[in-house]
């Protein structure tokens, strides 16, 4: 089976990679979205439980406030018993109008009505004062105390009694205007008063208080309105009486005192101007209308056969006559003309008919045209006979005595006085008779009724509020910790995000169980010992042909369990009846020694030294029996000796006499050691930490072993919570836990 590595690709890099990727990398996968929340359900579960609590404390808390509504509408439509105006007039039905009736209605003046007739001062809830006393209350208290001990400010005036009352009465005043809602329903003329209270059947005896007292208020501004125009009216009405008495005596004394008759002559002289002023005019236009016509026929005079057009002689008989006759002369020159020459006898006599005719055609237009210069004349002559008469009469009415204009203007000004009175007097009868037929501009159509249910808290919306908030809270909070992971807690995952297989996993042992290098040899069948026999399995898979013999096994990170897996593999061997021996390569931190029990040197380093042969090097494991080359005397020069020569000769050796050679190496990020030793193993093991070796420097671990010539077997999870992993909903969460748990003892 050929070598995975990493593809060069930069979208498959895997440092970049996401665990949500799909094998491919290159689309979203629904299902490991959905894995990501069922791994989260519990921090789901956990956030809609704290934050539903929370809720649910908070609302059981909070005082209940019922809220009711009286709908008033605003109807412009007058019921008038009599045709009367009235003094102030209906409210129109525009959006400015229903506006303004709205702030009228949350007006303080308004509010401070309903407080008084309801006597809500003595009420708590909207008496601060009268409010008992709560642990808050008194905190506040001592500490505003004792800040102003500690800080003390300007010395507080004592305030008079009345000014309490009056700053007492504002509160109360703002408290009832916090719970008061006025508002308009749609577009519609109904104006909806709705009012909040910790009592139901307060909010319904307020609500309707406001609304009965509005219309009591538009009625009061009616009455009020009327009668301030009744007064003024009575006032005025005494002095106009006295106006026109006065006035008329003045008409009376200068008639007869200057001895004229009522306006008989001024009267005709004026009709008569009237009268001749109107036939004047007519006179004109007809003396217009005959110059007119007179004039285009004198135009027409100048242009050839132009009268002929004329009205007047189109419309003459005789005229009309002639023309037929000079017709029918012209028809008969015609038909002569194809059988006789010009100088024929019938021709001379046939042309002087045609003379003739024509002559008397011009004589009749002659007459025409004269007749219409004598009815200009006949015009103009009556034109100028009215213009004289009218100017006489203009001069006999100038004669008039001056008296007569004074009189007229006496006449005018009492007339007027007794005018103005008389309707002074009929809006006095008017007004007066509505100070007792005035109705609101408002009705109620819908009275306040007690509420059932509470309007704050909606206990109901709010808790399916908080719940659906408190999921979505969830589902972030999962995906942000998912996002924070930078774990790796699947096979699955290591494959998708680094492209290198992963040949197992190794369940993590508790500390009931002791250490899990003993506990693996005294349970060979637990899942610690499955988990060996998988690893162990995969690594003889990886080349069926030519399974590999030397094994490197490393990892990216101190403390990942690598030198555990190396001696947990070695003893699984044994117990299989495979030869095989480990050896610690680990030279700046060997611990395959104390693990096993085994002395710490003569070890490797003696042996690529030359201070000590393989018989001496090779130790006994008490457990299991197999070999074990521990490190030895460590020296400084450690990656020097891993890279010479002897060390392959001893790994070839070692390879021809056993089944399973493991080498324990340093981590690839720490020190160079591992990228020496990786060309010379058939296979490479990295071992990576369960959720806790960050991907990225995994990803680094296994480019920097490829680079180095590395053939990696696969990747090995350790210290894998099995129980936390079977939850995470990976296809290989069922590999150590649920059904599969009962194939495994211990």
């Amino acid at each position: 089976m050929p070598v995975l590595e990493l593809a060069p690709e930069p979208a498959d890099d895997p440092v970049k990679r996401s665990p949500a990727a799909v094998e491919d990398g290159s689309e979203i996968d629904l299902r490991d979205l959905l894995r990501v929340l069922w791994r989260g359900k519990m921090t789901i579960a956990g956030t809609v439980f704290l934050l539903t609590a929370l809720a649910a404390i908070v609302l059981f808390q909070v005082t209940p406030r019922y809220t009711s509504s009286v709908l008033v509408i605003i109807d412009p439509r007058e019921t008038q018993f009599v045709e009367m105006e009235a003094v102030l007039s209906g409210l129109p039905g525009d959006l400015e109008t229903i506006q303004s009736e709205t702030e009228i209605i949350k007006s303080r003046s308004l509010a401070d009505k309903v407080v008084r007739k309801l006597n809500l001062y003595d009420d708590p809830e909207f008496n601060p004062r009268l409010r008992p006393e709560t642990f808050l209350d008194s905190a506040a208290s001592v500490v505003g105390d004792w800040a102003g001990s500690v800080f003390p400010g300007p010395e507080k005036q004592a305030v008079p009694l009345e000014d309490q009352f009056d700053m007492e009465r504002v509160g109360i005043i703002d408290n009832f205007a916090e719970k008061l809602e006025v508002g308009r329903r749609g577009r519609s003329r109904v104006i909806e008063i709705a009012f909040e209270s910790e009592e139901p059947r307060t909010a319904v005896l307020v609500a309707n208080t406001i609304a009965d007292l509005y219309l009591v208020e538009q009625l009061e501004a009616k009455f009020e309105m009327t009668q301030r125009a009744t007064l003024w009216l009575n006032d005025r009405m005494s002095e106009l009486r006295k106006e026109v008495k006065a006035s008329e005596l003045a008409v009376e004394v200068f008639r007869a005192k200057a001895g004229l008759v009522e306006g008989e002559h001024a009267s005709l002289a004026a009709q008569q101007i009237s009268e001749l002023s109107t036939q004047l005019v007519l006179a004109r236009s007809a003396r217009a209308e005959a110059d007119a016509r007179l004039r285009q026929v004198r135009s027409l005079l100048n242009s050839a056969n132009g009268v002929d057009s004329v009205a007047e002689v189109l419309s003459s008989p005789l005229i009309q006559r002639l023309r037929e006759q000079e017709a029918e002369v012209e028809r008969k020159i015609a038909e002569l003309l194809t059988e006789y020459g010009d100088k024929h006898p019938r021709m001379i006599n046939i042309r002087a008919e045609m003379r003739d005719l024509r002559a008397k055609i011009t004589s009749e237009v002659n007459k025409i045209v004269q007749n219409l210069r004598g009815e200009v004349s006949v015009v103009r002559a009556r034109e100028n006979s009215l213009q004289s008469s009218l100017d006489k009469l203009k001069q006999r009415v100038g004669s008039l005595n001056s008296s007569e204009v004074q009189l007229r203007a006496l006449q005018r000004e009492a007339n007027a006085n007794r005018d103005l009175y008389e309707t002074f007097l009929s809006r006095f009868k008017e007004t007066s008779n509505q100070q007792e037929m005035q109705q609101s501009d408002g009705r109620i159509i819908a009275r306040a009724d007690l509420p059932r249910e509470p309007s704050f808290p909606k206990k109901r919306l709010i808790f399916a509020l908080v719940f659906v908030g408190s999921v979505f809270l969830g589902v972030v909070l999962v995906f942000a910790i998912e996002q924070l992971d930078h774990g790796f807690r699947s096979m699955e995952q290591i494959e998708n995000i680094t492209g290198i297989p992963s040949i197992g996993m190794v369940p993590a042992v508790g500390k009931s169980k002791g250490r899990p290098e003993k506990y693996a040899v005294e349970n060979p069948t637990s899942i610690l010992g499955e988990a060996i026999r998988t690893i162990y399995t995969s690594l003889i898979l990886s080349n069926v042909d030519a399974p590999p013999k030397v094994i490197l096994v490393t990892s990216a990170l101190p403390g990942e369990g690598k030198s555990t897996i190396v001696v947990l593999l070695g003893r699984m061997c044994a117990l299989l009846g495979k030869r095989s021996i480990i050896i610690d390569a680990d030279l700046r931190r060997p611990q395959l020694h104390s693990k096993l029990r085994v002395r710490k040197a003569p070890g490797l380093v003696d042996y690529l030294a030359g201070k000590a042969t393989l018989e001496e090097v090779v130790q006994k494991d008490k457990a299991t029996g197999k070999d074990v080359i521990v490190a030895g005397n460590v020296g400084p020069n450690a990656a020097g000796i891993l890279n010479s020569e002897l060390l392959k000769k001893l790994l070839r050796g070692l390879a021809e006499h056993y089944d399973l050679v493991i080498l324990d190496s340093p981590p690839v990020m720490a020190v160079a050691d591992a990228r020496i030793l990786t060309h010379l193993a058939d296979k490479t093991i990295v071992v990576v930490r369960w959720a806790a070796t960050r991907r990225e420097v995994t990803a680094m671990a296994i480019r920097q072993l490829l680079d180095a010539g590395g053939s990696l077997a696969g990747v090995v999870l350790s210290r894998v919570n099995v129980r936390k992993h079977a939850g995470y909903g990976y296809g290989d969460s069922g590999y150590y836990y649920g059904p599969s748990k009962k194939y495994y003892s211990g």
